[in-house]
């Protein structure tokens, strides 16, 4: 599966009231093309939100996203008025990893309670290095995800840019945590067990670098 993989930089002082908006005024429309995930604001950042939308199995292009913003009226209208709230925003395609849950899969899941009731997500990107890719992602489907889904940190979604968009190495997860403290238990964790020190020499053997990002999902996100 495919994925719009949208970062958008709202003006100062406004990013309530954006996302408010996006809710009422751009993720109806937008639901009529694909599947909106999530929507997030991003933790100590006072003018960075991101959203990721599930695109129709089989579709490889943003062709239902330009139709919505240029021939449709509400996705017309949407196009004006975000130049109210934002003055940049970035959109690019990602390919959902096969061992990544779908949007079909989330929504089964969220009924024995997986990915609801999270005040927090968590971004993590990893850099892996040439010719370390494959090796990296058998250890990250085999040893990461069922280590931290044990803590209850469950994976959201695991993506590589699709195309020309991104670098080739790069792999974007995405995790969630119930709130600042299970993170906190999780972190401990992360310092202390056996099993996560020998993950971090492991990743650091097929990895230049890797980066995270505190997620905090919107009412009306799908992951919640």
């Amino acid at each position: 599966m495919l994925y719009l993989y949208e970062t958008t930089y709202p003006f100062t002082g406004v990013i309530d009231e954006y996302v408010d908006v996006m809710g009422t005024d751009l993720i109806p429309g937008l639901s009529r093309h694909m599947t909106v995930l999530g929507v997030f604001r991003i933790a100590f950042r006072h003018r960075e939100t991101f959203f990721l939308s599930e695109l129709p199995k089989g579709v490889e292009t943003f062709e239902g996203l330009s139709s919505f913003v240029m021939h449709e009226r509400d996705g017309l209208s949407w196009h004006r008025e975000g130049f109210r709230y934002r003055d940049e925003w970035f959109d690019s395609m990602l390919e959902g990893l096969p061992f990544a849950p779908t949007a079909a899969t989330i929504k089964e899941r969220q009924k024995k309670g997986d990915f609801t009731g999270n005040t927090l997500y968590y971004r993590l990107i990893y850099n892996v290095m040439p010719w370390k890719l494959d090796e990296f992602l058998e250890a990250f489907e085999k040893e990461l995800v069922p280590m931290e889904e044990k803590r209850g940190m469950k994976l959201a979604g695991c993506y590589r840019w699709f195309g020309a968009c991104g670098e080739s190495g790069e792999i974007i997860s995405l995790w969630s945590l119930k709130d600042w403290a299970h993170w906190g238990q999780i972190r401990e964790a992360h310092i202390k067990a056996p099993e996560s020190r020998r993950w971090m020499e492991k990743v650091s053997s097929l990895c230049a670098e890797w980066s995270c990002k505190f997620l905090i999902p919107v009412p009306y996100s799908l992951l919640h």
